[in-house]
């Protein structure tokens, strides 16, 4: 209604195709959502949300359903990341910032896998600075929260990842977003293309979706 200036956005979708892991997990998915469908099974014990909560797990990432499964070269976590740094080294100079979307795995402290730490090693294994790469999560306090997405507007932070209801409405750090990374697809269409703002420093951005399994 103001007529603002906002970026052009180019929307990039990535496709990829399966692990043999994945294949055989998603055959068994369908195997168990027809015994939930014929009754032969106790809903407290599968029925078809856990089984769809187990499909998207899957499509993130293998090691979800089973973290002895391998990591998988072309996941969607290991496109994300060769992606990410790609544009970290592409607008060095401009210290472009980039926002990771993942509502699944996220961080827990307890040992187990999560999307986000094996991001965050896999970024810094590649050349970034460690400091450079940030979870929302790590901001428990409004203190630590406006200090961090200071550090995202200053450039000092580069990569900051977090949950659609951490990391969506009401955060003020688009100055120097160059790309936004959605994971897993966000159940509301409102939560997708919030770098969509206005700027100050970049005109186009881009939107990437890493990425559709194709089964």
């Amino acid at each position: 209604m103001l007529d603002l200036p906002v970026p052009e956005a180019e929307y990039i979708n990535e496709v990829l195709k399966p692990s043999e892991e994945q294949q055989d997990l998603v055959s068994s998915f369908a195997e168990r959502a027809e015994a939930v469908r014929s009754g032969n099974v106790d809903p407290s014990r599968d029925n078809m949300l856990k089984i769809t909560n187990d499909g998207r797990k899957c499509a993130l990432d293998q090691r979800l359903i089973n973290d002895m499964l391998p990591d998988a070269e072309e996941s969607k976590v290991n496109r994300c990341v060769d992606n990410a740094f790609g544009i970290w080294e592409k607008t060095s100079a401009d210290k472009g910032t980039q926002l990771i979307f993942c509502d699944l795995s996220t961080p827990k402290n307890d040992g187990t896998f999560n999307v986000y730490d094996d991001v965050r090693e896999k970024l810094v294994a590649k050349g970034i600075p460690r400091e450079e790469v940030a979870f929302i999560h790590e901001a428990g306090t409004e203190t630590k929260k406006a200090e961090l997405f200071s550090k995202v507007r200053s450039g000092q932070v580069r990569i900051l990842l977090g949950s659609t209801p951490k990391l969506g409405a009401g955060t003020n750090i688009q100055d120097r977003l160059v790309a936004l990374h959605h994971l897993d697809a966000p159940w509301k269409p409102a939560d997708v293309g919030r770098i969509l703002r206005t700027f100050k420093i970049k005109k186009n951005v881009e939107v990437i979706d890493n990425g559709k399994i194709i089964i």
